[in-house]
């Protein structure tokens, strides 16, 4: 099994928002549970320091994506099979820390930071599909649409190749725009909405929508607008925001390179739209700047004064608008916050309802507030523990154990002693899917999955034993939770089958898992077509059993009518591993029920 060692850290936070995008947050290692201090400031982004940053990189489903490519100055990685990605010990800048995401099929994901030394950013990055929206002649000039409301108007004989040259064929278009009233703002959005006057100051951005626009030629060529001349864009302003949009306001483009908004130009309201004219192609932001100071706090639970770690908080400023982020697991969070205005703490619960709020502020300067004691709602509040050992069964005492939940989501918890326990706030009786896997840092040791499901109180998981490298394993990520079965004798075990050839294949082979968890018997088995050979094989139509009984998954029946599976290695029956991947969409039994979103992973030997 990949070794899920990669996915370790501390969680930083970067508070992101409806309309600023700006409160971040950062932790020590986990052998440095140190305090915190506010982050200093400042717009010289040459200045570096140590750290790391750790981030998952989800698409629009919300499903991990894996391969994608993330780069931070000179160090570049890809995300494991669980959308995560790390850089550990690399120079970042301190007033702007900076990760790249590029996956073929989506415009490139970005995410900015305050930087502080020694520590680990936690980031969280959803990739924006890349598909043409318009096509036209660049001799005749075009006009390009989305359906939210976005368009973008080329005049004729304005588009040159990227060494200048005129350019009259055709052009391809690929567009999108980002709402800014999406829920899921603070994980598309480029940056952080920090921006860079015209004069050289740090604001804050509050925006009124984006548009990302990139332009190529026939050949898959870039291509870009002609010196001298512009193309008008138009940016949808949603209703319930529309009321507070200025007549003009700044237009800012991200600069790829930096990492940053930079002001340039402006843009004027015409109805419920802001129309500007643009010399150049990136992503496009219409912004109200503001003035802003850093501020540190720390969470705990009212009912044990433990630290309310891995919690989404908001802060709401009076007209509405909000940051968002996660507090790590010492229940610490800094960042940068509008200056000198009333603003709201909001906790939030993973449905995005809110669990607790209060007033802070003003504040006129950098601030650390003293400890802010959470009171949660016992209907809403799930409360996870356990111990973890090592292989002599003695408690761990430098470790962690690494959360995933719903929807791709996932964090890492110290271990104190061997014990551990983290809360996630639930939904009210909508159940929270979750894994917990333990390691020990000192061996290298991990220990097998935990998959639980609950809506409120105490979950122990019991004791979870770091001993090991997983041989055999099948593994699901059912909309973003991992669900894993290994091979470690009966009766938890793995075996495949293979049987007679098949509708013209050689061979037609089932794997089949088994694992006990309180007596009770979870399986899963899918069966496949193939040649012996690595390759892209069909899957049987209908013949998927992922039977969870400590989760909430019964899962039958592949939606598609033609399945398939990736197999990347093959080796002989007896002696060899039989190693593969598929994606697809399963229901219940007939096709009855919720659709799930399903990745999975198999390793077995034949």
């Amino acid at each position: 099994m990949q070794k899920i060692l990669r996915l370790l850290s501390k969680s930083t936070i970067l508070i992101t928002s409806l309309s600023f995008l700006l409160f971040t947050a950062c932790q020590r290692e986990i052998d440095d549970p140190g305090g915190i201090t506010p982050p200093t400031g400042g717009v010289d982004d040459n200045i570096t320091v140590v750290a790391g940053v750790r981030g998952v990189v989800v698409d629009e489903n919300s499903q991990p994506v894996a391969g994608a490519t993330v780069t931070s100055g000179t160090n570049s990685t890809t995300t494991d099979r669980y959308g995560v990605f790390r850089f550990n010990n690399i120079n970042l800048s301190k007033a702007n820390g900076y990760v790249k995401v590029t996956k073929t099929g989506y415009f490139t994901g970005s995410r900015t930071f305050v930087t502080t030394a020694g520590r680990i950013h936690n980031v969280r990055i959803r990739l924006l599909p890349k598909t043409t929206t318009g096509t036209f002649a660049a001799s005749a000039g075009g006009t390009v649409t989305l359906g939210t409301g976005g368009k973008l108007v080329m005049p004729a004989n304005a588009i040159t190749d990227a060494s200048g040259a005129a350019y009259t064929g055709t052009v391809n278009i690929a567009m999108t725009w980002i709402d800014p009233t999406a829920p899921n703002l603070p994980e598309i959005v480029v940056g952080d909405l920090r921006g860079i006057t015209t004069d050289g100051q740090e604001r804050g951005l509050e925006t009124f929508g984006m548009l990302g626009v990139e332009m190529t030629g026939a050949g898959g060529q870039t291509l870009k607008i002609a010196a001298g001349k512009t193309a008008e864009l138009t940016f949808p302003v949603p209703a319930a925001i529309l009321a507070n949009a200025p007549a003009t306001i700044d237009l800012w483009h991200f600069d790829e390179t930096k990492g940053r908004w930079i002001q340039e130009g402006t843009a004027a309201k015409t109805g419920s739209n802001y129309i500007a004219q643009v010399s150049h192609f990136s992503f496009w932001n219409c912004d109200a700047p503001f003035p802003l100071v850093d501020l540190c706090m720390t969470l705990q639970n009212a009912a044990n004064n433990q630290p309310l770690n891995n919690v989404q908080v908001r802060i709401v400023r009076q007209n509405g608008s909000y940051g968002t982020g996660w507090t790590d697991s010492l229940g610490n969070v800094c960042g940068k916050v509008p200056k000198n205005e009333l603003l709201i703490l909001q906790v939030m619960n993973l449905c995005n309802g809110l669990a607790y709020t209060q007033n802070i502020g003003p504040f006129s300067s950098n601030t650390s507030l003293p400890p802010i004691s959470v009171s949660l709602a016992g209907p809403n509040s799930l409360v996870v523990s356990g111990i973890l050992t090592n292989c002599s069964n003695s408690n761990v005492t430098n470790g962690a154990v690494v959360v995933y939940t719903n929807n791709g989501n996932s964090f890492s918890v110290p271990v104190a002693n061997g014990n551990f326990s983290f809360i996630l706030i639930s939904c009210g009786s909508t159940p929270i899917s979750f894994s917990v896997t333990g390691i020990d840092l000192a061996t290298q040791k991990q220990s097998v999955m935990y998959n639980g499901s609950a809506v409120s109180g105490s979950v122990n998981v019991g004791t979870l034993q770091a001993c090991g490298s997983l041989d055999e394993y099948i593994e699901y990520i059912i909309n973003g939770v991992p669900v894993n079965w290994f091979d470690l004798g009966n009766p938890n075990t793995i075996t495949p089958y293979d049987s007679v050839s098949h509708i013209g294949y050689v061979t037609q082979t089932s794997v089949y898992g088994q694992w006990v968890v309180n007596n009770n018997v979870e399986a899963t088995y899918f069966w496949f077509n193939h040649n012996e050979t690595p390759g892209s094989y069909p899957l049987k139509v209908g013949v998927v059993d992922i039977n969870n009984n400590a989760g909430t998954y019964n899962l039958k029946h592949y939606v598609s009518s033609n399945p398939t599976i990736n197999i990347t290695s093959i080796g002989p029956a007896g002696t060899g591993y039989i190693e593969g991947n598929f994606t697809e969409q399963l229901q219940g039994f007939n096709g009855t029920g919720p659709i799930f979103n399903v990745i999975c992973h198999f390793r077995v030997k034949r």
